[in-house]
């Protein structure tokens, strides 16, 4: 596998601060949510983004 440049580092990092900002947010609107469709919708979606933060932490192993 080739070597990633600092700028690509660089760009991994600011996605993986975006994806845990997400993450964050939406446990967050899921834990103050009443509504039990949308309580689920936020749940699903920090749960994506959870995905998407362990993918991008991938590439930097």
């Amino acid at each position: 596998m080739a070597s990633l440049t600092s700028k690509e580092l660089s760009a991994i990092e600011d996605q993986l601060s975006g994806e845990k900002l997400l993450i964050t947010k939406l446990k967050a609107y899921s834990q103050g949510c009443s509504d039990p469709q949308l309580k689920q919708q936020y749940e699903d979606l920090a749960c994506k983004h959870q995905q998407h933060y362990n993918k991008l932490l991938g590439f930097l192993n």
